[in-house]
Parts: structure tokens; C-alpha cells; sequence
């Protein structure tokens, strides 16, 4: 007898859950694109526990009728497909006949709908692939599906779902994807019975983009129009002003699908090069038309990943659409006051009557500033160095520790530099204005400055907010800041931890934060960016973690990213005495200072050993 044999239609069904259903989100974007593809112009998402309790998603679309009801939970079971043909001009968001079957063996399901026209609905429902039989049922023309305990059956599964606020970040985000290419529709989402999202439909999709976004996105952006015959490019380009930390913030459509694509992110990558700081990633909105029969969308189980008949020409029409977007705008960022509320009559007259810079502003010759080009060394011969100069705010120098230069790029003869004689040696240079390298008595140690001052920042913030706080700067004005559905959803877990670091913000209004002050240690940065990229930071962190977040890692994680945000980045100049200031707190950090906050080396060490032997001198 042979060994190979057919599996039970129970365990087919698990291994294409496993395939379809990974957490709750999954189960909003089939239960939700059926509701599209059903005429639904309302959708209602009842969540409990961020979807780990509860499902229940209602639509107002055409219906099932008692047959429908019973052949729904059966696997590869469609109204959408009739030959193997229609693979090739697939119009619909579902296609596969998969989910229902798949949730059903994976969940405790129950569907009622009713056909439009008829006098009552029907009722049916499955547990761990167990269907029972179908009945009649009161309710209104439609179609409701109630997802409960999600991988009851399956808990090797059920210990990969994370906290109820991480699974309604994904909730959110998934429910972003579906419905800003569907402008026309009603979404309403509540989460343990408290409102998350009300959109209903807008005339256009930058009224859609504003009920998600916020109207101050949506009003800056860049309107994207190209491409031509078969292939359409529209949407929605932010200035560089309005980046990123991650790539998050970008929607790619393609017939009103959310799609991710290698060739599209290159295009855009291509569209901002030059206009974007290393890192940082612009905010777009693209909605592709093509002929169905010129892509594939059955290239993966989730439908996301596509495969375009005609790539290259899909490149180049997006590539042109974006730069002439940007080509057309002024792209000069709006002028921001960054200075502190006045504290005193004296700071008040300053500002007013001119005799200098009120707190907290920057002096124009300051050379952390990065618009001056003087040469490091030049400009500390000029000004003397001063105490609490930013980018290292309240982290001066030891008073004891004397002045130390950096070795010029180009040495006059010692007859032509009148300060030959009383310029010390060098004991550090920066290279690249990233690098700190330093002599040892064994080789030498270079040192990446980004990431041994995200170091001194961390553990500055969390040595003060252990004790009275972190010192708070008062902004001139509150920032005003609007956020989206997901950021929503984790912001009010956070404001608290952000107070104890120095960040004063509160809900101010739906999806709105309004920032009064940030930590004086992070120096001169732009409170809205602030927010939405730790926001953005910690969603990906919270994504990756498995059990339930406690106080001193919330705390943290938030010490974290917002030391990433304050610290020097590759390629600033920084001068001499900021230097000796770093590798003096480094001196006091200890071992401590041998890796950032994330688990990077902040320096390597080199022996002359090892050189001399490259240079085959040993």
C-alpha cells in the first residue's frame, strides 16, 4: 500500500488559513473586500479587543440568498470566476474562493445576509470547519459576518497575535489600504465600543485622503497625473518637507488594489533622489489604472505582490508622473517658529527690540547650523568655544577638559600659520562628517557619531526621567498635529510615558494631538515630524514584540526613538569642541557606550598589528 494519501478537507482548509489568516487584519481585508464586491456603499467594523475577541463587519451590499449562505463556507467556492480564463481579466478584489472556508476552520463564524428584495434572511455557522445547518433569520438587506476567537482551535497560532493595541494598528492600517481607493463608500470602525474611524464618502479622493490623514497632508500635497492608453497614473505626492522614517505612509493602487511592487518603490526612490535626506521616505499616494489582462494579480495568496505583463513601462510613466509633480511645485519647506515661550520681562524686550536672540533660538553663526560652511577648526578660532552649544544641549565638556582642534584638511607652512605655535596636536579628526577617528596606543578607533550620540542621549533621557524629568522647552505656539488611523489608535497609550521624557502633548480634538513642549535635550526639531515618526518607530517595534509591554519598556522604547530623532546624523559637521564633548560622555558611559540604543557598535577598533601586516610589514 502506498504511502502518499488525500489530506481531510479540515486540514486543507487550516493549511490555506495559515496561508490567508494571519491575525485580525487578515480577516478585515476578506471579509471587507467582499463587501466591495457586493455594492456595499456602507461597511461598519465592530471590533472587540482589537479583533483578537471579535469580528463583525456589516455591509449593505446585494446579498445571499439560502443556497449562497450554505456554499460560502465551502473551499474554492465563487460567484467571481466561471472559467480558468477569467484568471486573465480579473475585475474584483476577491477572486480565490479561500477565505470563508479558511476563517471558518480557524474561528468561531456566523453569517447573516439577506437578498435584496427578499423577505427575510438566513442564518448559518462555523466552528473549526463545522458547519450547521441554515435558518432563517430577521435582519436588513445585507450581509453581517461575526468573527469570534480567532485560532481557538489552533493555539500554536494564537500565541503569535500580540497586544489588542498592536492588533488594532494592523486593523487600522488594513482598513486604511482598502478604503482610500474606494472614496465612494461609508467605513465606520468602533473598537470595545469607543468610535476609531468615521469616513464616509467624498466627492474625491483628496477628501478621502483628508478624513484619514488630516487636512494639513492633504492640503500640501502634489497632485500626480500621467501615463496614457492602457495605463493611467494619478494620485497624490508629498514635498520633502512632509517625509518620513519609514516607508509606511506610501499607498501604491493598481485598480483600486493596494499593491507593493519592487519596480514602483524604485521609481519612487528615483523621483525624490537628491531631495530627501538618507532615511527618510516621501509620502505618496498612487492610484494605477491598467487593463486587467496586462498584469497578473494571482502571483501570491494575499493578492498584494503583482506582476506587470509591460514592467518597464510601468516604471517609466510612474518615474515621469512623480518628477514632473515635483518638477511644477515649490518645494521650499514653510518657516516654522521653533523659539521658546518668553520667561521673563528681559527675554521679552530682547525679542522685541532686537538686542539679540530670545531664548532658545539659534544664533546665525552657530555652525551647528548647518547652512554655515566655514571650515570646523576656522570657526572655533573665530568663536571661542561656549557651553550647552546644541546639537548637544546640556551636554557640554567637563569644565576641566581643554580646548581640542581638528587637523585641518589643507596645512599652511608653519611661517604663514600665525597659530602654528599654539595649536595643540590633534588627538581626533572627523572624516566624512560621520566618522570620528582617534589614535590609540595600539592602532586606532573610529567611531560613528550618529550612533554613539543616540547613546548619550538614551541614557541621558532615561537617567533623567527616572529622577524629576526630562527638562521641558515650551514651543512659541502648540503644534498642532493630525494623525492618522493607526497612529490614532496607539497615540493616547503613550502620551504619559512621553511626559515623563519631556514631550507635553495631549489629545486635542478626533486623531489630533497638540504638542506644548519637547525635551530642551533634543534641541531644534520639528514637533510634528517628532510625533508622527515615533509614532511610526514604535508601531514596527510593537509589531515585533510578543508579550504584553510593560511600563520600563514602553518607557524605553520611547527614550529610543526619540534619541534616534535629537542625535547628529551622517554627514553633519560638527566642530571640534562638540566633538571632544561626545567622546567625554562616552569616557563616562563606560561599557555602556560600546552600542546604541538598538544594538549597534558606536565604534571599531583597529590594531597596528593588523595593518602592518595589510601593509606586509610583518
Amino acid at each position: 500500500m502506498g504511502i502518499i494519501q488525500e489530506l481531510p478537507e479540515l486540514v486543507v482548509n487550516k493549511i490555506a488559513a495559515g496561508e490567508v489568516i494571519e491575525r485580525p487584519a487578515s480577516i478585515i481585508k476578506e471579509l471587507v473586500e467582499n463587501s466591495i464586491d457586493a455594492q456595499a456603499t456602507r461597511i461598519e467594523i465592530q471590533l472587540e479587543e482589537g479583533g483578537r475577541k471579535l469580528v463583525r463587519v456589516t455591509d449593505d451590499g446585494v446579498g445571499m440568498d439560502e443556497s449562497d449562505v450554505v456554499m460560502a463556507f465551502h473551499p474554492h467556492a465563487t460567484s467571481k470566476l466561471r472559467t480558468s480564463q477569467d484568471l486573465f481579466f480579473i475585475t474584483t478584489m476577491g477572486f480565490r474562493g479561500e477565505a470563508l472556508a479558511s476563517i471558518g476552520s480557524v474561528a468561531r463564524v456566523r453569517l447573516v445576509s439577506r437578498l435584496r428584495g427578499a423577505a427575510s434572511a438566513h442564518e448559518i455557522e462555523a466552528a473549526g470547519g463545522r458547519l450547521s445547518e441554515a435558518k432563517a433569520a430577521g435582519a436588513p438587506e445585507g450581509t453581517t459576518l461575526e468573527v469570534r476567537d480567532l485560532f481557538f482551535n489552533t493555539p500554536a497560532r494564537q500565541k503569535f497575535l500580540r497586544t489588542p493595541k498592536t492588533e488594532l494598528g494592523h486593523v487600522m492600517d488594513m482598513v486604511t489600504r482598502i478604503a482610500l481607493p474606494h472614496e465612494q463608500i461609508h467605513f465606520i470602525v468602533t473598537n470595545d465600543g469607543k468610535p476609531i474611524l468615521n469616513a464616509p464618502p467624498t466627492p474625491d479622493r483628496r477628501g478621502r485622503l483628508a478624513a484619514f490623514f488630516g487636512q494639513d497632508i492633504a492640503r500640501d500635497l502634489l497632485a500626480v497625473d500621467g501615463g496614457e492608453g492602457p495605463l493611467r497614473v494619478e494620485g497624490f505626492a508629498a514635498p520633502p518637507a512632509l517625509s518620513r522614517s519609514t516607508s509606511a505612509t506610501q499607498f501604491l493602487f493598481l485598480n483600486r488594489r493596494y499593491v507593493r511592487d519592487r519596480a514602483l518603490s524604485s521609481a519612487i526612490r528615483e523621483s525624490y533622489q537628491g531631495l530627501l535626506a538618507p532615511g527618510r521616505f516621501p509620502v505618496l499616494f498612487l492610484f494605477l489604472q491598467i487593463d486587467p489582462r496586462e498584469v497578473d494579480v494571482n502571483v501570491h495568496p494575499t493578492k498584494i505582490e503583482v506582476r506587470f505583463r509591460q514592467g518597464r513601462q510601468v516604471y517609466v510613466t510612474v518615474l515621469g508622473a512623480l518628477r514632473g509633480a515635483l518638477a511644477k511645485a515649490d518645494l521650499a519647506p514653510p518657516l516654522r517658529p521653533t523659539a521658546p515661550v518668553p520667561t521673563s520681562w528681559d527675554q521679552v524686550r530682547q525679542a522685541v527690540m532686537g538686542g539679540g536672540p530670545a531664548a532658545g533660538t539659534r544664533d546665525r553663526t552657530d555652525p551647528t547650523d548647518r547652512t554655515d560652511r566655514t571650515d570646523p577648526a576656522e570657526w572655533e578660532l573665530k568663536n571661542p568655544p561656549q557651553a550647552a552649544r546644541l546639537p548637544f544641549s546640556g551636554l557640554g565638556p567637563p569644565d576641566h577638559l581643554e580646548d581640542a582642534r581638528t587637523i585641518p584638511r589643507t596645512m599652511p607652512p608653519p611661517s604663514m600659520d600665525p597659530f602654528a605655535a599654539a595649536r595643540p596636536a590633534a588627538p581626533f579628526f572627523q572624516i566624512h562628517h560621520s566618522y570620528i577617528i582617534e589614535e590609540t596606543p595600539t592602532g586606532f578607533r573610529v567611531t560613528d557619531q550618529h550612533a554613539l550620540h543616540e547613546r548619550v542621549l538614551y541614557e541621558e533621557l532615561l537617567r533623567r526621567s527616572e529622577g524629576a524629568g526630562v527638562e521641558a522647552q515650551r514651543l512659541l505656539l502648540p503644534e498642532v498635529v493630525q494623525l492618522n488611523a493607526r497612529e490614532a489608535a496607539v497615540a493616547s497609550a503613550i502620551l504619559e510615558p512621553l511626559r515623563a521624557l519631556g514631550v507635553q502633548a495631549e489629545e486635542f480634538g478626533e486623531r489630533t494631538l497638540a504638542v506644548h513642549a519637547l525635551p530642551r535635550l533634543v534641541g531644534s526639531v520639528d514637533a510634528g515630524q517628532l510625533i508622527h515618526d515615533l509614532l511610526a518607530e514604535l508601531s514596527e517595534e510593537e509589531s515585533r514584540e510578543e508579550a504584553e509591554t510593560t511600563v520600563e519598556r514602553q518607557r524605553q522604547r520611547l527614550a529610543r526613538a526619540l534619541a534616534c530623532k535629537a542625535a547628529v546624523k551622517a554627514g553633519d559637521r560638527l566642530r571640534p569642541s562638540e566633538i571632544e564633548a561626545l567622546l567625554a560622555r562616552r569616557d563616562a558611559l563606560g561599557s555602556e557606550a560600546e552600542t546604541c540604543p538598538h544594538g549597534r557598535p558606536t565604534s571599531l577598533l583597529f590594531s597596528l598589528d593588523e595593518m602592518e601586516r595589510q601593509f606586509k610589514r610583518k
